[in-house]
């Protein structure tokens, strides 16, 4: 079992996740385009990524970036779902859009741990796990109706 330090760290990763995707929006809003948005978004991350990699000291990895190609289709993916999620909070608000982003996140998890896509730990489906979708489909469709 996971040590709590990693439980309480991936429980804080979620509540920041439910702060700086409206804070993104809401850069959005004052610059007046989500794209600009996430151009300001991203240039800071690029900028930070890179005090934190100046400070850590670990220089050799960079030079090893023997990566299948494919792969870096997740920064596009990122820039994407950032997008998205700047564009969606202010029409949908910030409740409909995580709740329904975290359904996606957990449903999608679920076929990736089963087929174990990207060599990752296969984790088969099972009738309580699809007990389980079922339920979080329910409790969507009843949360993100009103």
């Amino acid at each position: 079992m996971p040590s709590a330090i990693y439980i309480l760290t991936a429980f804080a990763m979620g509540a920041i996740y439910s702060i700086y995707l409206p804070m993104n929006s809401m850069v959005s809003g004052h610059i007046g385009s989500p794209i600009a948005a996430n151009i300001t978004f991203f240039a800071i991350a690029l900028v930070t990524s890179i005090l934190l990699f100046v400070i850590g000291g670990q220089f050799e990895p960079i030079f090893k970036l023997k990566v299948p190609p494919y792969l870096f289709i997740s920064g596009f993916l990122s820039a994407f779902i950032i997008l998205g999620m700047t564009f969606l909070i202010p029409i949908l608000g910030p409740r409909k859009t995580f709740i329904l982003t975290i359904s996606g996140q957990v449903l999608m998890a679920m076929i990736v741990g089963h087929f174990g896509v990207f060599n990752l730990p296969k984790n088969p489906i099972t009738a309580q796990k699809i007990i389980g979708a079922v339920l979080l489909i329910a409790g969507v469709a009843v949360t993100t109706n009103s």
